[in-house]
């Protein structure tokens, strides 16, 4: 086994706060045996991150992923990619910005995934001041640094560490001398430091690799004891910008004089940033320039790895401009060449929902080193999480199935192929009930009802909205709001206003998680003068009635009481009763003696609160013959 990476023993920490998983991945000892390349060397010392991460053939293979939208997680962005691109990257590219806070949780959980970051932190904080390369050099910025090595330490794997890409291309921060004296300072604060996970790497753009540079590369390089990886960022412009190169430019062109300045220097090469524009004139051209790219790779012996820039930058440089550019980068990608390490890739068909949770894990697309995509892996085991684990020979299936009760599991892959090299991938898999809702109306008044609710969405983000209308179509709605990931009851509310008066209002709220949604019906009355709901008459006889009725007092404290008589002026009334304040209406009754035998009587119900005074209809009875 060439390597042991540390998501091996992190795949109980995914899914949890960033600082939870920097605490986890302190707590990893790195753990790697030394590959071919470096097993000459491994009896007198420990092999070096770089060694470690220098595959004995091929190459690594990597990109910078955009996020897709603002509001998209930079793993889910990633994830997609991979997705789309039929394969496991090897690297993933970042950028970090000197007082941005380490490490991202995007690293963590690309550590966690099994793969190799590649972190660029440039001396510029995120309010947009720039740090001169000679304050660094000083030691002003120290305090700074050490905070970073020691994040960068808690890793626990190897890792590539840029000090200011392109310093070539950046302005303001100081001279090339200044900028070879900041990276060795930066170096040394980290050796200090005691960090040992670290490969460093120079990275340049070609300009001043050209005959005719302004300021050569070479004063921007700060020495071979100080730098373990020379990197490049080569781009096929074609006019795309101004000021830029005009002609196509094969990658050859592009990077050559850099391959034969590095020669001497005796460094693995990286394109950290690589990517080509569109041909209009010959909608090919491009995915024939990601192939021919990966081509001359392989003929590069001291070229190591490889990182694509998916994004829209100064020109459109997505790899999935068209399908044709897309097709040329997968088959760049499928290559043998293109795996120069195992990488394992497992896809649940999903990832949270409710329970039971039925889950189709694709494992299928694993890949053996020196083997092409979804090749080479001669056995894998899949720990699935919740004390069950299946394994076999082979290549991994492309579904397996597993159902899982309520809980969050870690599912975590190991393949391994024929060299002996092995890898690991992990994904989380949450299955919960759907939320729980309860609720009840508050504040209520003569125009205005707070509806509340109390939504526990068992540790799952999601959506609440609440609707009312005077009839079960509802017809109002609150806006959509949003609902923490808790495993307690979460209380939202909203204030239905513009209502009328006494009257009844049908409202419910909808609670909605991946796991499921559950609504809550509900209905209540607004304050308002009482109201008469149904009234009749049992009990007759030939001196006696009893009348009945259902009083709503709509939350006020309410009388109520009859007035009868034989003729249609009334002229009688019954003693006053209470009704206390309710939400609902309650059944009053009360019983006439000394009546007449065989007369018709007429009645009505009336009560009255703060509000006012409501008349019932003039109904009637006739008592018996007796």
């Amino acid at each position: 086994m060439r390597r042991t990476r540390a998501a091996a023993a992190l795949h109980t920490a995914l899914d949890v706060p960033a600082v939870v998983l920097v605490a986890a991945l302190a707590a990893i000892a790195f753990v790697t045996a030394p590959t071919p390349a470096t097993a000459a060397t491994s009896a007198s010392h420990p092999p070096t991150a770089s060694e470690q991460l220098t595959p004995p053939s091929g190459l690594l293979f990597g990109a910078f992923v955009a996020k897709q939208d603002s509001t998209t997680e930079v793993e889910t962005s990633v994830s997609a990619f991979e997705q789309q691109i039929g394969r496991k990257l090897d690297l993933v590219r970042f950028y970090v910005r000197w007082d941005t806070p380490l490490m991202p949780d995007a690293v963590l959980r690309s550590v966690a995934r099994d793969r190799t970051p590649v972190l660029s932190i440039t001396p510029k904080k995120e309010d947009g001041t720039k740090l001169s390369w000679a304050s660094i050099a000083a030691g002003d910025q120290d305090a700074r640094i050490r905070e970073q090595a020691a994040a960068v330490a808690a890793l626990g794997v190897p890792v590539f560490l840029v000090f200011q890409h392109e310093p070539d291309m950046a302005t303001g921060y100081g001279t090339p001398a200044e900028y070879r004296g900041a990276w060795r300072h930066y170096v040394e604060v980290f050796r200090q430091q005691g960090v040992t996970n670290v490969a460093w790497t120079w990275v340049m753009t070609p300009t001043g690799f050209a005959e005719t540079a302004h300021t050569p590369a070479g004063d921007f390089y700060p020495g071979d004891d100080v730098v373990d990886w020379l990197a490049l960022d080569p781009y096929n412009w074609y006019g795309c910008a101004p000021s830029v190169p005009t002609a196509w430019q094969s990658m050859a062109q592009a990077a050559g004089p850099f391959r034969t300045w590095a020669q001497s220097h005796g460094k693995p090469l990286m394109l950290a940033e690589w990517g080509s524009v569109e041909d209009p004139a010959d909608p090919g051209r491009r995915a024939d320039w990601y192939r021919e790219t990966l081509a001359m790779s392989t003929s590069w012996p001291e070229l190591k790895a490889v990182s694509a820039f998916h994004a829209t930058g100064s020109c459109a440089w997505r790899v999935d401009s068209t399908p044709a550019a897309l097709q040329g980068f997968v088959d760049a990608g499928d290559t043998a060449a293109a795996h120069g390490r195992a990488s394992a890739l497992l896809t649940p068909s999903t990832s949270v929902g409710g329970v039971p949770l039925t889950v189709a894990f694709d494992a299928s697309r694993s890949t053996g080193s020196s083997s092409r995509t979804a090749t080479g892996v001669t056995s894998w085991t899949l720990d699935l999480g919740d004390g069950t684990s299946t394994s076999g020979q082979g290549q991994p299936p492309g579904a397996i199935a597993h159902t899982y009760a309520a809980g969050i599991f870690t599912a975590r892959l190991l393949v391994t192929d024929a060299t002996g090299d092995t890898a690991s991938d992990t994904r989380t898999v949450t299955a919960a009930p759907a939320p729980v809702v309860t609720g009840s109306e508050r504040d209520v008044t003569t125009t205005s009802m707070g509806l509340y609710a109390w939504v526990n969405p068992s540790d799952l983000p999601g959506t609440v909205r609440f609707e009312w209308g005077t009839t079960t179509a509802y017809g109002s709605r609150s806006p959509s709001y949003d609902l923490a990931a808790t495993t307690s009851a979460q209380q939202l509310s909203y204030t239905a206003s513009g209502l009328a008066s006494g009257t009844r209002y049908y409202w419910r709220v909808t609670a909605t998680t991946a796991a499921g949604t559950t609504v809550l019906a509900r209905s209540a009355g607004t304050v308002g003068a009482p109201s008469l709901s149904w009234s009749n008459v049992t009990g007759l006889t030939a001196t006696g009635a009893v009348l009945s009725a259902g009083v709503d007092p709509h939350r006020l404290a309410t009388t109520t009481w009859v007035e009868w008589g034989p003729t249609s002026a009334l002229g009688q009334s019954t003693a006053k009763a209470a009704v206390a304040a309710g939400t609902s209406a309650v059944t009053v009754r009360f019983t006439l003696t000394g009546l007449t035998g065989q007369t018709t009587y007429r009645y009505r119900w009336v009560a009255s609160n703060s509000q006012g005074t409501t008349y019932g209809p003039t109904a009637t009875f006739t008592t018996t013959a007796g």
